[in-house]
């Protein structure tokens, strides 16, 4: 089967009205999609997938379409990729069009805002037949779950290796490297993005233990955006002991105003992200740790779920990344450990 890869909305279906409201919660959403009809697709073979990505706009993002791209052809999928580039409309606008097409017979969607296109997703798509496997971060508002019940209500499997859990094992180890506290600036993605959310939740345990955090910074996760988050918290906290960093592009602008600040001795930086970069940067002490992120791994796994859903197979509701034979047991990375690890990315 031909495979496809489209960056753009549906054009033949850009007049669309989205008429949806922001699923008020996975309840509401499970008694629409209990009644779901049989899958359009009758096997693996037949597939035709859209690929909802929030955007292309870094190394993790496009790691993750060239592995999808790959996987793809192997399976002899149709994969058509539609870039949303983190605008949360777009994106809510191209599921919505596809929904219309009937083009697809399976999403896969890396979301920008996930309680935007709940509806969309589960009382549209799923019914209509539509396999949807969900990556990255979970929808319908179930960021902060754990475990199994990330997977919204419908959907074939919920893929991630930035649940909850991880963060809160993130912000553990700052809080054991730094027992008597401190000042303490975080600096995320994305306002909407649910790792955004999920890591401003566990970065409250922070001021429990001590520590005082003096700035809450959202970036388009680029290395200008977190320069310039860092540069500000450095300028207007001269007291500053920690910066945690949730994606190592955004970390590089971070190292970056710490070492034009001369501030390099007495601050430690902590990561998210694993790229080859980041692993350098623990192994030089840089970076007093990083978390391991794998996108090919993501994007592999959410495709194959679906191609496994087509041929009747069971998958998991949760695919924990952070628990991937890839890695040595944990997805913490230190200087200890960091010999373990090969980056995605």
């Amino acid at each position: 089967m031909k495979r496809i890869v489209q960056a753009a909305a549906l054009a033949t279906a850009a007049a669309v009205t989205l008429g949806l409201a922001a699923c008020s919660g996975p309840t509401e959403a499970s008694t629409d999609s209990a009644a779901m009809i049989e899958p359009m697709a009758e096997s693996a073979s037949d597939l035709k997938v859209a690929f909802f990505q929030a955007g292309s706009s870094n190394a993790y993002l496009q790691a993750n379409i060239s592995a999808a791209e790959e996987l793809a052809t192997d399976l002899d999928i149709t994969l058509d990729v539609f870039d949303a580039q983190w605008d949360a409309q777009t994106q809510a606008d191209q599921i919505q069009s596809a929904i219309t097409s009937g083009k697809y017979n399976a999403f896969m969607v890396l979301p920008v805002d996930g309680n935007l296109i709940c509806d969309a997703i589960t009382q549209d798509a799923i019914p209509s037949g539509i396999l949807v496997s969900v990556l990255n971060v979970p929808i319908c508002g179930l960021e902060t779950e754990v475990g199994d019940a990330t997977q919204a209500p419908g959907t074939v499997t919920f893929v991630g290796g930035q649940t909850r859990p991880v963060y809160e094992s993130w912000v553990d180890q700052v809080i054991a490297d730094h027992p008597e506290g401190g000042e303490i600036g975080l600096i995320a993605g994305p306002d909407l993005s649910a790792n955004t959310i999920t890591f401003f939740a566990a970065a409250e345990k922070l001021e429990e233990n001590g520590f005082t955090i003096v700035g809450s910074q959202t970036t388009d996760y680029t290395t200008p955006q977190g320069y310039q988050a860092a540069q500000a918290m450095l300028s207007a906290n001269p007291d500053l002991t920690v910066i945690m960093s949730n994606y190592s592009g955004v970390t590089l602008g971070v190292v970056q105003a710490v070492a034009d600040a001369g501030r390099a001795d007495g601050l430690d930086i902590y990561d998210v992200g694993g790229d080859e970069w980041g692993l350098e940067q623990v192994a030089d002490g840089v970076l007093k740790n990083t978390v391991m992120l794998l996108p090919a791994r993501e994007t592999e796994e959410a495709l194959q779920a679906l191609a496994d859903a087509a041929d009747g197979k069971s998958v998991p509701a949760f695919i924990n990344l952070a628990e991937d034979d890839s890695l040595p047991g944990t997805a913490l990375v230190t200087s200890e450990n960091v010999d373990e690890f090969t980056a995605e990315y």
